[in-house]
């Protein structure tokens, strides 16, 4: 795998965490993909990070990950611009906060399609270039404390990240004979511009405290920086793990 100048595609990047991850990457100096749903959210991104973060090749495609056609249309324009793949992140994930019993079916099936399958037709297809390319990889999963613990409004998130979790777990025995790892970032707590005024608010504040050993919410670079490390080339020999970001919150209140 290239050491310098990686080709990073990143899901649901366009904003808050995916985007955080995309600024980590850019400081590597590696050549990025935005892939979202939102087209023109996803080019603005792209632009957004040249003009701020001095990338010298930013990519903003549409992408519906639930949709394995708008996946694969993806991959074959990254490969057309870049020529190659070297990290996927998977990270594009809805979490509708529907209390599991009054929960419609529709939404059970849509909330897994985009975290679970969606993470499925990412990986399958990306690596699938990788192993062609032959000189390995790296994907990385953005799963959640959720694949652990979780409550009556995300029934259906948690069943969706426990399952991506294993799914990386697959993928990791499948392709670590072609040099690609798999591995997982499970955030924590994050503060990013959708979740920013429930936080910001004085309970959620000092739930904050109270709860969260380091004191203080996460970022998004917090899981770009977990995020980059597993894709790194010092990262090589760590396959199949999931690395909790969550200032020690699990540790202390599971």
């Amino acid at each position: 795998m290239q050491s310098t100048a990686r080709v990073v595609v990143i899901t649901g990047a366009a904003r808050g965490i995916g985007y955080g991850i995309a600024e980590c990457f850019a400081t590597k100096g590696d050549r990025l993909v935005i892939a979202d749903l939102n087209l023109a959210a996803a080019q603005a991104a792209a632009a957004k990070l040249k003009e701020e973060k001095g990338v010298g090749d930013a990519l903003g495609l549409a992408c519906d990950v639930a949709d394995r056609t708008s996946v694969q249309a993806m991959v074959e324009a990254v490969v057309a611009h870049f020529g190659r793949i070297d990290v996927l992140v998977n990270n594009a994930g809805i979490c509708p906060f529907v209390d599991v019993m009054k929960m419609a079916p529709e939404m059970w099936e849509k909330t897994l399609a985009v975290n679970l399958t969606g993470a499925f037709h990412c990986t399958q297809l990306v690596a699938e270039k990788m192993i062609a390319q032959g000189d390995g990889g790296r994907v990385v999963f953005i799963t959640s404390l959720a694949e652990n613990v979780t409550g009556p409004a995300q029934v259906d998130y948690g069943a969706s990240k426990a399952g991506m979790r294993m799914t990386m777990v697959g993928f990791a025995t499948a392709l670590g004979k072609h040099g690609i790892t798999c591995n997982a970032v499970a955030p924590g707590m994050i503060l990013t511009d959708m979740t920013r005024f429930h936080w910001e608010q004085p309970g959620p504040a000092e739930h904050i405290k109270a709860r969260v050993p380091v004191g203080r919410i996460g970022t998004p670079t917090d899981i770009g920086h977990a995020a980059v490390f597993l894709a790194s080339p010092e990262a090589s020999y760590i396959s199949g793990v999931t690395l909790r970001v969550d200032g020690g919150h699990q540790a202390c209140c599971a």
